[in-house]
């Protein structure tokens, strides 16, 4: 009677399958193993479906990075082999820049330094032979507009420590003066290490990449997180107390651009793709290198942490947040910019 449950399997009415019967108590060994092996031939039956089904290829946001990943490796390839769609991307490159694309391959590394997606071999005017880095921009739907900036739909940029940001070490000395030199964190929860200087609890709480160093940040973590509590309502003084002045948004700017550029200039091209890669109407196009050349105006907006919208020429935007990386008061105050 069993077996009647691996032919419902190929059928569309999966429900069928649920409940599974139980074998009786005086079911045979031998019985038992055939069921064991009707059971496995199930398991691998549904398996197949699970990873091979309709729904197993479609493209979701769930799926974005391993779509996109799917992508690079499908353009890399392509124009690695010079295949019919490579040859689509070698052609539109040759004409529309002033070199020669003869090779393509995967990046070298993967990690919050390398703000590029693949490698391609071109050469130049002058026939030197350079491997360049590009920047892919890909969607299933959608046509690529004329003036189209493939920048515009947004960039990764560099996640930095809070010591490169005068308005970081602000916020740093306002929650230091608040709640560490004052007492208020000790006594409320019952530490019993010495309050740390603030040049020390900046270097080793605030500037770490990872958890607290300094004795009182590791206690006051260890007691905070064993009691079920946090520090996130503490943040609510500190950045009402944070000003921000004209000065303070100038400094701001004049600190991020370098940071935002030196990310932009690893992207030597831009590639924009739109449609299925397998098929014949796929479309792209290449784009030159984009840095920004100012930036006009940063709106800065408290909430429960500091966030920034920097407005940049050529209708560049992009976000920024000030905030704790690794538990609201205790370590990791950090920029990210994306």
């Amino acid at each position: 009677m069993y077996s009647s449950i691996v032919p419902k399997l190929v059928s569309h009415d999966l429900p069928d399958l649920i409940p599974i019967p139980v074998p009786p108590l005086d079911t045979t060994k031998a019985q038992l193993e055939m069921i064991h092996r009707q059971i496995v031939t199930v398991h691998e039956l549904l398996g197949n479906i699970l990873k091979n089904g309709p729904w197993a290829h479609k493209r979701t946001k769930a799926k974005a990075g391993v779509n996109e990943s799917a992508d690079i490796e499908f353009i890399i390839n392509a124009i690695h082999t010079k295949s019919l769609p490579g040859m689509k991307f070698i052609e539109s490159f040759n004409h529309s820049t002033d070199a020669t694309l003869l090779d393509a391959r995967a990046r070298n590394g993967s990690n919050r330094a390398t703000h590029y997606d693949f490698d391609i071999l071109v050469r130049s005017s002058d026939e030197t032979e350079l491997w360049k880095h590009v920047e892919h921009k890909g969607a299933q739907a959608g046509q690529i507009k004329e003036h189209e900036k493939p920048w515009l739909a947004g960039v990764q940029f560099y996640n930095g420590g809070c010591e490169k940001y005068t308005i970081a070490n602000n916020y740093a000395k306002i929650h230091y003066d608040l709640h560490i030199a004052s007492g208020n964190l000790r006594r409320k929860w019952n530490l019993t290490t010495p309050i740390p200087s603030f040049d020390d609890w900046w270097k080793n709480d605030c500037c770490s990449q990872g958890n607290p160093k300094t004795a009182f940040g590791i206690e006051l973590k260890d007691k905070v997180r064993k009691l079920g509590g946090s520090l996130l309502h503490e943040r609510i003084p500190v950045i009402e107390a944070l000003p921000f002045t004209e000065e303070v948004q100038q400094q701001l700017i004049k600190e991020v651009l370098p940071l935002a550029n030196t990310v932009l200039q690893q992207k030597d091209y831009w590639l924009t793709v739109r449609g299925d890669l397998k098929s014949d109407t796929f479309e792209h196009k290449w784009y030159p290198k984009f840095t920004i050349d100012t930036v006009n105006n940063v709106i800065i907006t408290k909430k429960m942490d500091v966030e920034f919208d920097f407005h940049c020429s050529d209708d560049f935007k992009f976000k920024g947040i000030l905030r704790w990386g690794k538990g609201a008061g205790f370590s990791n105050l950090r920029i990210d910019l994306k």
